[in-house]
């Protein structure tokens, strides 16, 4: 995906997670590069695992943080993001 990782972990949104969650997005962004199928999910899925260690991010940190992903992301990687979202949200139940 093409993301510029530095602005968007500039956004409010990452400026205010904890710096253990920061961390965890920050390893996320730069594992999903150049994945797709299997290999995204279980990329998906170790970091979901990862996260709910420091204790899970709050809806509205998690909607804002989506919202700061597509505001630095390339439109034609929209589609690989909403996919790798949907991922999340069954992983969540």
């Amino acid at each position: 995906m093409a993301v510029d990782l530095e602005a968007m972990f500039q956004q409010e949104a990452f400026r205010r997670l904890a710096p253990e969650k920061l961390a965890t997005f920050r390893k996320f962004a730069t594992q999903i590069d150049g994945k797709s199928g299997p290999e995204l999910m279980g990329v998906v899925m170790q970091f979901s695992k990862e996260l709910s260690k420091g204790g899970a991010i709050t809806k509205e940190e998690r909607n804002a943080i989506i919202q700061a992903i597509g505001v630095c992301m390339a439109p034609a990687d929209q589609p690989k993001f909403k996919n790798i979202i949907k991922m999340i949200n069954m992983l969540e139940g």
